[in-house]
Formats: structure tokens, C-alpha cells, sequence
């Protein structure tokens, strides 16, 4: 393979995009305040390793919010600042345009706790310019209402937190680009030592005096009850206001509510105080039964709240079947490569569920596998079924995992299974050309050789695995070594010849490389009375066999194809030979184990 004369300019396949999402808070009749603030981030990308984006945030916020009063929903703008290194990375690619989607947890901080705000910002389709230069990057989305409580009085801070990208490239004809690079997931970390604090919000009491009912369920679901039996729930009555809540009635109503009663001590309820509400079903026959719970207080705001009733009268235990999820999507997958996923059947009966089948059936079910150990399901336990599909050929393919157990009113439930297969369009692969400066040390004379030339390397995107040509330039370096009772020293022309195609991979920033080179000495001379005496070397002088020089980058570092990066390595060089009659000698000069190598690797245009 020869990989020489590259015209190639590699830059950061990097952050393409960062959004950060800040909370938006505010009392009914505050005026916004525009605020705005700018923040670096780092993410780790595939290929590349973890590099820094800087995202610019910008929304109105309120100063002041009351307790009570939830906070109006705000516009939330974020401009990420995109470096040329990044867009040259894309365009390598053949990358058009990018989109996707940038969630921020951010923390509201209040005197007595702190809470999570997480919002989801759009990221629409967004040009990627041929020109050389920075661009931007728009995101917008809406931040939630928050509110406050009577322990949140004093001072909020907002402060922005972490972030978490899902980003699609896509090429000029709308496909995903080539991976990595294509679909990208990432969560980002803010550098420590900034200031994240957008907002400082003033919190202030609600000062009309009011009670505020509160219901802690919706809906009571008894489930199966079998016919002649009962079975109770509690609904728990809050007052969240600042004075009395008085309970004016609590009744049952609807097309079955003789089959529901209830049981209450409830009258009036102090602030932040609680009564409960006793409901039993007993049904007499099988069927489904449906009523109303009602709630009538003072609550001027609230003063009548429902929550509604549902069981199932049943005249023996039965069981309940339950699946989880209820259709699957597996999505894209490359041939060759696979994707599995779990669905959990449960029961939530009161008897053991038993599995009669599990199959996949429907026009593609070749396509797809199922495993289970699915045989009975005890009453409040579930099993799981494995699926799983392997990508053979082109195309969208569709199924049904169908499930039949004695559940009477469900014997059979479907599963929905899909799944597309596609093929790598294109070539993944990226072609770099690394210069290469640095030195080597020769540990048995304590000799240090510069080391100068340049590295061709075809890197394939998907894998992170390359193969190069390493080309290193003649140099040469002065050694002493210690001969009886005194120091001879000398100078020696080194030469390198490629053996073999250098190997090795390039995943998440660290680069480790596998290189076999012979090490030719051409001309060694040593100092009598001042002046060079050629003691040895030739054409045919070089290292019996190739020497195996593994490179790997810095710890701690982070090697890109865009700026490239520190790698070093310690190897054994053989000894010499066809170096004439001194050959003994000069491999006291030059071979042996211990060698250090240290190289800066820089991208070339």
C-alpha cells in the first residue's frame, strides 16, 4: 500500500454544535429582564476526544416571583459559536447541514433546597458554509414554569448546569453522514472556576390569605377484585394555602357508585395539614365498574375536585397480562451489525399467568429473533423477551411478536416489531498527513538522535482503525561510550526504512500506533587528535531485523486529526550487522533494550 502525497487538510471532526438551556422565572405583574450569559463546555466526541465548545445563552427573566404563582414559561435563545477547525472537520465528511436536539439540567438554588430544571432546546436544520471562518449555531426552546413554595422565600439563583447533545450531520442529499460522525450522543461538562449564575431571582410570600386543596391522585384503580370480597384505598386531602381549608362534603356518584363507599373524618384542615378519605369496592358480580369520588371545599380557586373510581369484579382470581413496551423500533442498523431489545410481560392479576406461545410472526419474522424463559407468570411478577434482529439486506423490515397466555380478556397481544437495514454509502474514511519532530534517545550511550519526517495515514471513520506510511529523514547524532579507563566518542549517520505498513487505531482522542522499521547506519567515525576517523557503517549496515516501536499519545492528553498531538514509546534495537570489521563495537553504541522515543505529530496542508 502507498499512501504518500496526500493533498489532504485535516481539522477537528469537533463539536459541531452545544446549546445550554436556562430557566425563566417571574411574579405575574414583574417586567423581564433581559439576561444573557456565556459559558465553555467540554464533550467527548468518537474519533476525536473530549473538546471544548462555547455556547452564548440569552433569555427574559423575571427578578421577582411569588410563592404560589407559577413562573410564565420563557423563550430560551442559545447561539453556539462553531471554530473553523470544527466546520473544516464536517465538510471532510461530506457534512451539508446539522440538527438535533441539546437538553440542560440546570439547578434552581433556594434558600432551603435545590431543585433540577431540565429543558429541551431545538436545534433547527442549520447550513454548514463552504467558507473558511467561524458560524453559528441557533437553538431555541421553551423553558417550564416553575413554583415556589413559602420555604422558598429569599433569594433563587439560577444556575446553568450540565448539558447533554443528540446531533445528526447530514449530507447534501439529506442522508446521515458517514459514522462517527453522522449521529453523534454526547454529555457535556461545564470547566470549572466560571461563573454560571444567570439569574438571581427574589422570591416573595404570597400575602392573601387563602386555602389551597390538594389531591394526591387523579384516579384510584382497584384492579381485580374477586365478587363478595373488598379492597381499600386511601385518598390523602392537603391543604398547601395559608389559613383554614374547610371540607363542605365528600360523595360518591356515577353509574356504579353503589359498589364504592367511603369513610372520612375530614372537616376543616390547617395549613399544611391532612385528613384521609377511606374508599372500598366490593362487587357482588364480574364486570367492570366505574364512579366518581367528589370533593367540595372552601377552596374558592379549586372547590370541587373528583377522582375517579375503576375495578373489575371478578368471580374467581384471574390473571392480567401487561406488556412493556408496546411496539418496537429498533431503527437504523448497518449490515452486518445487530440490535436487540427487551419486553417485559407482566401480571398484575391475582392469579399466575400462564404462556402458551411466544412468536414472531408477520411478513418479516425471518428477520428477527425472540429468547425467552417466559413459562408462568406469578401474580405481580413479570419475565422478559429478548428480540433481536441482524441487518442481512437492504430495507425496512416488519413483524409481530405475538404473546398467548390464559389471561381470558387478552389471550393474544401483538407486539409491533420494525427494524431498517441500510448500507455504507460512500467511502468513511479520512486520509491525513501528520509531520512528524521530535527525538529519540539511545539508552546505551545516552545519545539523542533528532527525529524529523512526516506520517501518510488512511484512517477509517467508522472503526477508528488506520494503516500509514511512515517516512522518517536521515539524521544523525554524536555518542560516547566508556572503553576500559577511557570515553571514545563519535558521530553516526542513521537511516530509516519502512519494513511494513504502520498500524493502529484512533478512538476518543488516544492514538496508538504499531511501526517496523530498519535502522540503517551508513557512516560512523570517531575523533582522533581532533579530526573524524570513519570507523564503520556502509550501505549494508543496518539492524539484523525491523525494530517494533509502539507509539501511544500522552496520558492525559488529547490527540485530534485536526491539531494532532504528543505520542511516545519505548522499543529494542536490534543489533547490527554488515557493518565491517568494528561492527562489535558500534553495537556497544548503538542497540539494546530501553530507547525512548518521543514525537509532536501536526496535521500538514
Amino acid at each position: 500500500m502507498k499512501l504518500r502525497n496526500l493533498n489532504t487538510s485535516v481539522r477537528k471532526l469537533g463539536p459541531a454544535i452545544a446549546a445550554a438551556a436556562l430557566m425563566a422565572g417571574g411574579a405575574g405583574n414583574a417586567s423581564a429582564e433581559q439576561v444573557s450569559l456565556e459559558l465553555a463546555f467540554e464533550c467527548p466526541f468518537p474519533l476525536i476526544g473530549t473538546q471544548p465548545i462555547r455556547a452564548q445563552i440569552s433569555a427574559d427573566i423575571p427578578p421577582v416571583a411569588t410563592v404560589g404563582q407559577p413562573t410564565p414559561q420563557f423563550q430560551v435563545d442559545a447561539i453556539t459559536v462553531v471554530n473553523d477547525d470544527a466546520r473544516t472537520g464536517l465538510k471532510l465528511v461530506n457534512s451539508e447541514t446539522l440538527e438535533g436536539v441539546a437538553t440542560s439540567i440546570n439547578e434552581i438554588v433556594t434558600v432551603n433546597r435545590t431543585f433540577e430544571q431540565i429543558v429541551k432546546l431545538d436545534i433547527p436544520p442549520t447550513n454548514i458554509p463552504s467558507e473558511t471562518g467561524e458560524f453559528n449555531v441557533p437553538a431555541a426552546g421553551t423553558a417550564p414554569e416553575v413554583l415556589f413554595t413559602d420555604d422558598d422565600i429569599g433569594e433563587a439563583e439560577i444556575r446553568v448546569g450540565s448539558l447533554s447533545l443528540d446531533l445528526i450531520a447530514r449530507t447534501a442529499n439529506g442522508d446521515i453522514a458517514p459514522a462517527p460522525i453522522g449521529e453523534i450522543t454526547t454529555d457535556c461538562v461545564q470547566l470549572p472556576g466560571q461563573d454560571n449564575l444567570l439569574q438571581t431571582v427574589l422570591v416573595e410570600g404570597d400575602t392573601v390569605e387563602a386555602p389551597r386543596i390538594n389531591v394526591g391522585v387523579e384516579e384510584l384503580a382497584f384492579g381485580n377484585v374477586q365478587a363478595g370480597l373488598a379492597a381499600t384505598q386511601t385518598v390523602t386531602i392537603s391543604n398547601t394555602g395559608n389559613s383554614e381549608l374547610g371540607i363542605n362534603g365528600i360523595s360518591i356518584g356515577g353509574t356504579d357508585s353503589t359498589v364504592f363507599t367511603q369513610t372520612n373524618s375530614c372537616t376543616t384542615i390547617a395549613p399544611s395539614a391532612s385528613c384521609d378519605v377511606d374508599v372500598t369496592f366490593a362487587p357482588s358480580t364480574e364486570g367492570t365498574r366505574n364512579a366518581t369520588l367528589t370533593i367540595q371545599s372552601t377552596d374558592a380557586e379549586t372547590p370541587s375536585v373528583d377522582v375517579g373510581l375503576t375495578g373489575r369484579g371478578v368471580l374467581a382470581p384471574v390473571p392480567e397480562i401487561g406488556v412493556n413496551p408496546e411496539s418496537i423500533d429498533l431503527g437504523r442498523i448497518l449490515l452486518g451489525e445487530s440490535a436487540s431489545a427487551e419486553v417485559t410481560v407482566s401480571n398484575s392479576g391475582n392469579a399466575a399467568l400462564q404462556i402458551d406461545s411466544i412468536a414472531l410472526e408477520g411478513a418479516n419474522a425471518a428477520d428477527f429473533t425472540q429468547s425467552t424463559d417466559c413459562t408462568t407468570v406469578a401474580a405481580g411478577e413479570s419475565c422478559a423477551v429478548q428480540v433481536a434482529f441482524t441487518a442481512a439486506s437492504v430495507g425496512v423490515s416488519n413483524a409481530n411478536l405475538v404473546i398467548r397466555s390464559s389471561d381470558s380478556e387478552n389471550p393474544e397481544i401483538q407486539v409491533p416489531v420494525t427494524a431498517e437495514a441500510y448500507e455504507q454509502t460512500g467511502n468513511p474514511t479520512l486520509e491525513l498527513l501528520l509531520g512528524l519532530e521530535g527525538s529519540t534517545l539511545i539508552k546505551a550511550t545516552g545519545g539523542t538522535l533528532p527525529l524529523t519526517g512526516s506520517i501518510a495515514t488512511l484512517l477509517d471513520l467508522a472503526s477508528g482503525t488506520f494503516e500509514a506510511d511512515l517516512d522518517v529523514e536521515p539524521t544523525s547524532g554524536n555518542f560516547s561510550i566508556k572503553l576500559l579507563f577511557s570515553k571514545i566518542h563519535a558521530s553516526a549517520n542513521v537511516e530509516f526504512e519502512q519494513a511494513e505498513v504502520t498500524t493502529g487505531s484512533l478512538v476518543d482522542g488516544k492514538l496508538t500506533a504499531n511501526s517496523h522499521l530498519y535502522v540503517k547506519v551508513p557512516k560512523v567515525a570517531i575523533k582522533l587528535f581532533g579530526l573524524p576517523v570513519k570507523i564503520g557503517g556502509g550501505e549494508e549496515c543496518q539492524t539484523s531485523q525491523p525494530v517494533d516501536i509502539q507509539l501511544t499519545s500522552v496520558e492525559g492528553s488529547n490527540f485530534s486529526p485536526a491539531t494532532g498531538g504528543t505520542v511516545s514509546g519505548v522499543y529494542e534495537l536490534p543489533a547490527l550487522e554488515n557493518c565491517g570489521l568494528l561492527t562489535s563495537l558500534l553495537n556497544q553504541f548503538m542497540t539494546g533494550p530501553g530507547n525512548t522515543i518521543d514525537l509532536e505529530l501536526t496535521p500538514e496542508e
